[in-house]
């Protein structure tokens, strides 16, 4: 059974075309192979024997189960052995003949293949008529959705139609309108396309209540028509994409190989096979109804586009006539609104008679307020209406027309510019611009918060500059009001060279300020609420409340609620317009500044000539003496030079000369300032400048003038002024790094919330700017403490020095007042000795609550240590004389003839010590460690030898 068995796998294996490779030898086998010393007898043996024959047949079956499997899984991954596969799971279950199967199957898989295709046909009928059936019911959608948008464009010419028509009987019964404007609407109704016969109730009756509630109602419709002819517009839009879709090429696909291969791009025969092989592997189905390639569905669709095609010139027509009716409507009802609030303002002040009388002004003002509450809405229906259809410009450029522009010309003239001062100096533009506000929030401020109400975009959290200054759909505050302002200062040539191009700082600055006012507060000014119709009494709001029963509903009326983020938000959109970054290029600022800048100069450089002629006690302050008096008084300045310095630097930021786009050039000018004073002491401190000496052609022409001639000196050989500048110069760098920087802060970056709105910068941008303010200020001070120092260690060490070695030359004269005199004992010091230190006391009682806190008393011991090792030079000299002569007497007698024993040069050694000490003692006042004076030192050592002379 084993030796049949292997036989049959073996007729399987040739049978499937396959050749089986010898096995291999075992190691046993090898080792005889190798060995050459082997018996070939053996060998011979050893192969016929029965257990060799059993490994062989092993090894057999091992390989054809092997081969077996490796076969299975080639054709598992075939489609023709997939096939194969499903009569056996191996191939040890096939039949051993595969040709005489393949005939036996033959003509059963023919039959299989005819049935599939008798079952492909009828799913491509069945498919198609489904299609068909599909289509059908997409036909029938689109002829719906045809009709409704027919009727749509029907309902909203009809709703334009009466508009006209009511507007023109309105006309004829008034008798106010011009039979061309009449023949101008027939015409737009004729070219509407509104051929229908009108319908219009020929009553006489004047303008009820009925006949106002119906234009309201109508009104509503605008708006409703606005929203439709939006809709329509976007389905033409849709249905144009839709065509553009389909008659666009589509892309090629691209075909994978069938063993995921690269691109089957090598020739036309692979791609056809390919998409044969898709093609007949893809079944149809209902659910690829909307593709591309679908006929039939394109043919609906492009019926559909043809009916909108045809439709489209209305659907414009309809756009731009029901824009045109908005606008028109907006116009009307603001100059309803412009005469209910001149009528308002006109009987403001007059009062009835009695009870009747007060009865009556108050339902009169009750009429008032519901008329301007239904005049609002519906204006706020015509900006919305405006809004959908994208034509929110139109809107701002009515609102600007018909509500802005009658109150620009009623009060910007020449004459009311120069109200209240001289022709040219534009007094009364503030009042003006403040005139201009008031009014236009008066009369239009309701409308102006129920607009930004409605478009504004609220939004949590914080609103960053890019958000807020975002365009929006309707804009009034921004183009209905500050755009015609501005242009109408900038349109008038007369107006534009008064404000911007005056001549004089003054009223350039003046003119600056009061336009930059306005601006920063115009947001806040239109948007704040009126009292007028908005701000209601508490027995008006229990009122409102009851008087639903009798068909009042206006408590239910929206009343905008605008806040602080939204006002901040619209004037962010004021400052980001083009029209106020034109508005500001017209202003010529860097002029400003250059005539302001030499008045400051002009007033410095008169200053520096005062000193020069007459020195620093000059009077050369100029301002007001309550400000030389604060000056003095809170920063502690002496000198009228630096009162007037400080008082410059101080008007460069004063409300009536500073202007914040020059906030840069101001702090160059302070700088500059500075420099120039720096530069005009630090040429005096090195002698360069020689005070006093003016000619007499320079005091004046006048001969009979009398005048104070000043001897020319330097200033710095006056220790004086030298500590007088210095400490001047002190003052001025603690006041320039805290207070001033403190008052330039204070203008720039304003503390209190209301002045911070009118700088249009955060919080971030104004700790940024007073950072940089200082950073230039404490780069600017920082030159101040050298010029201090060399002041104080060296001019004033330098002078008082040179004052306290003159006495010292008496040092040589305690020689000469004992030699020779018969001079008793000293037994006090010299005269002169009080004297060497005196002008260094009377200094120090002078300066010292004005000496500079870096400069100390090292100045002092300077002093001292140099004076001191000159009187120390002249001891020695003096000491070394006296033994010279001792030794020159000693054969003498005349020793013992003085009196008390006591010879010449022992007197001066006594009287030196009781010099040395007195001058220890003025030392030690000074308030120096005499110990720590080399000279002072010097002295006790030349001097101790004396001591034992001193009576006890």
């Amino acid at each position: 059974p084993s030796a049949a068995e292997g036989s049959m796998s073996s007729s399987s294996l040739s049978a499937a075309g396959l050749t089986a490779m010898p096995p291999p030898l075992s190691s046993s086998e090898e080792s005889k192979e190798i060995d050459p010393s082997s018996n070939i007898h053996n060998s011979t043996s050893a192969l016929n024997s029965t257990p060799y024959l059993q490994s062989r047949l092993l090894h057999l079956r091992n390989d054809s189960q092997n081969l077996s499997t490796e076969l299975t899984k080639k054709l598992a991954t075939s489609r023709s052995g997939q096939s194969l596969l499903h009569i056996g799971p191996s191939l040890s279950t096939l039949p051993p003949d595969l040709s005489s199967l393949l005939e036996a199957l033959s003509p059963l898989l023919s039959q299989v293949e005819q049935y599939e295709s008798d079952n492909r046909g009828e799913l491509d009928r069945l498919v198609g008529q489904g299609r068909e059936v599909q289509c059908a019911v997409k036909k029938g959608e689109f002829s719906v959705q045809c009709a409704e948008i027919y009727q749509d464009l029907r309902g909203a010419e009809e709703v334009l139609r009466w508009k006209l028509v009511q507007k023109g009987d309105r006309k004829k019964k008034k008798k106010s309108g011009g039979n061309s404007t009449q023949i101008h609407e027939e015409s737009v109704v004729r070219r509407g396309g509104y051929e229908q016969d009108i319908d219009v109730d020929d009553d006489d009756d004047d303008w009820s209540e009925d006949e106002a509630e119906e234009e309201f109602d109508h009104i509503c419709s605008l708006e409703r028509a606005a929203y439709t002819t939006l809709h329509l517009l976007q389905e033409l839009q849709s249905s144009s994409a839709d065509v553009s879709a389909m008659t666009t090429t589509p892309k090629k696909r691209t075909i994978q190989s069938s063993d995921g291969g690269g691109d089957e791009n090598n020739d036309g025969s692979n791609n056809n096979n390919n998409n044969h092989n898709i093609a007949n592997n893809n079944l149809p189905s209902l659910s690829d109804f909307s593709s591309n390639d679908n006929t039939l569905l394109n043919g609906v669709v492009l019926e559909k586009s043809r009916f909108l095609a045809k439709l489209a010139p209305r659907i414009r027509r309809l756009e731009s006539d029901t824009a045109k009716c908005l606008v028109s409507t907006l116009e009307d009802l603001l100059v309803r609104v412009r005469s209910l609030m001149e009528d308002e303002n006109d009987t403001a002040g007059v009062g009835g008679q009695g009870d009747g009388g007060n009865d009556a002004v108050y339902d009169d003002k009750q009429q008032r307020k519901r008329q301007h509450d239904e005049l609002l809405l519906m204006i706020g229906h015509c900006l919305r209406g405006l809004a959908l259809l994208g034509k929110g410009a139109d809107a701002e450029n009515a609102f600007a027309r018909v509500a802005i522009m009658p109150i620009i010309r009623s009060k910007l003239s020449m004459g009311k510019l120069d109200e209240g001062g001289s022709r040219g100096e534009c007094a009364g533009l503030f009042f003006l611009l403040d005139g201009i506000a008031n009014t236009i929030s008066t009369m239009y401020g309701s409308i102006l918060r129920s607009s930004e109400s409605m478009f504004t975009n609220e939004t949590t959290g914080n609103v960053s500059k890019a958000s807020s200054s975002s365009k929006m759909e309707v804009d009034l505050v921004t183009c209905g009001v500050w755009v015609p302002v501005a242009t109408a200062l900038m349109a008038d040539p007369g107006i534009k060279m008064a404000i911007f191009s005056p001549g004089i700082a003054n009223v350039l600055q003046a003119n600056y300020s009061a336009l930059d006012t306005f601006l920063s507060e115009l947001a806040s000014s239109l948007l704040r609420k009126s009292p007028h119709y908005e701000g209601l009494t508490q027995e008006e709001e229990e009122e409102e409340k009851t008087s639903v029963e009798t068909g009042n509903f206006s408590q239910f009326y929206y009343r905008p609620s605008i806040k602080i983020d939204a006002i901040e938000r619209a004037q962010t959109r004021l400052y980001a317009h083009p029209t106020t970054v034109e508005f500001s290029k017209r202003w010529n600022l860097p002029i400003y500044y250059q005539l302001r800048f030499a008045e400051f100069c002009k007033r410095l450089d008169k200053a520096v000539e005062g000193v020069c002629r007459e020195g620093w006690a000059a009077d050369v302050f100029t301002g007001n003496d309550s400000d030389g008096k604060k000056i003095s008084d809170t920063f502690g300045f002496e000198l009228p030079f630096f009162f007037e310095l400080y008082d410059i630097l101080l008007s460069m930021w004063k409300p009536d000369v500073y202007l914040r786009p020059l906030t840069h050039r101001f702090l160059r000018g302070v700088m500059q300032l500075i420099g120039r004073v720096l530069a005009f002491v630090k040429d005096g401190v090195d002698g360069k400048v020689q005070f006093g000496g003016t000619d007499q052609s320079e005091a004046g022409s006048d001969p009979s003038e009398t005048s104070v001639v000043t001897p020319a000196y330097f200033w710095n050989e006056r220790v004086e002024d030298v500590a007088v500048v210095a400490w001047e110069l002190t003052i001025l760098e603690t006041c320039l790094t805290h207070d001033y920087l403190d008052y330039i802060a204070n203008t720039v970056c304003p503390i209190d919330k209301a002045s911070r709105q009118s700088t249009h910068n955060s919080s971030l941008e104004l700790e940024e700017i007073r950072s940089l303010a200082s950073e230039v200020l404490v780069e600017c001070s920082q030159e101040f403490s050298p010029l201090v120092s060399q002041s104080w260690d060296t001019l004033i060490v330098d002078r008082l020095t040179k004052q306290c070695c003159i006495p010292l030359t008496a040092v040589k004269g305690v020689a000469a007042t004992y030699r020779m005199t018969n001079r008793p004992p000293p037994s006090q010091a010299s005269p002169f000795v009080a004297s060497v230190l005196r002008p260094l006391k009377e200094f120090d009682t002078t300066f010292s609550s004005r000496t500079p806190p870096q400069i100390g008393d090292v100045w002092k011991q300077k002093i001292v240590e140099a004076v001191s090792s000159k009187y120390s030079v002249a001891v020695e000299d003096l000491i070394a004389t006296v033994k010279r002569t001792e030794e020159a007497l000693k054969s003498r007698k005349t020793r013992k003839m003085m009196a008390g024993g006591m010879s010449d040069g022992e007197k001066v050694k006594l009287q030196l010590l009781l010099d040395y000490r007195q001058y220890k003692k003025d030392v030690e006042e000074l308030g120096l460690e005499s110990d720590s004076i080399e000279g002072v030192v010097k002295l006790n050592r030349l001097t101790s030898e004396a001591e034992s002379l001193l009576p006890k």
